[in-house]
């Protein structure tokens, strides 16, 4: 009567499927020696990791050089963050989203009061009256955006 596969592999601590494979490879599912043994060459197969190609990759030291490095980098980008030397993105977006719609509704705001200023101007007057209407407003977005904190 053949070995219970179930059994088998209960006994010897594996998968039903590697008990199966075995039996496939010819191995003597009565003989409890020959299952030890396959079991301990699968698994030694298994754990130990295959040896590097020779020339390939980088080598342990390198490695960990690289990753000092990059540790390094890490922990100073961190410290101009906390120092406020460097912003993070999300800060950067949401401080432009603030002054795109300042800009905007004070440019729309504009067009009413520079239809009654520039009334009667000749064109190099409005030319001056609108540079000079777009610069204070350029000029105090600007400066609100060196200093976006109130």
């Amino acid at each position: 009567m053949p070995p219970n596969i179930s059994k088998l592999s209960r006994d010897h601590g594996t998968s039903r499927e590697t008990i199966r494979r075995m039996r496939d490879h010819g191995i003597d599912l009565s003989d409890p020696a020959a299952i030890t043994a396959a079991l301990a060459a699968s698994r030694a197969r298994h754990s130990s990791p295959a040896p590097a190609p020779a020339n390939a990759g980088e080598s342990i030291q390198e490695a960990r050089r690289r990753r000092e490095i990059a540790t390094a980098d890490r922990a100073e980008v961190i410290a101009k963050r906390e120092s406020g030397a460097v912003i993070a993105v999300s800060d950067v977006e949401a401080m432009m989203l603030i002054l795109g719609a300042e800009l905007r509704a004070r440019l729309l705001s504009m067009r009413s009061d520079l239809v009654v200023e520039l009334e009667g101007l000749s064109g190099s007057q409005i030319y001056k009256a609108l540079d000079r209407r777009i610069t204070e407003l350029l000029s105090s977005i600007h400066m609100k955006s060196l200093n976006p904190r109130p």
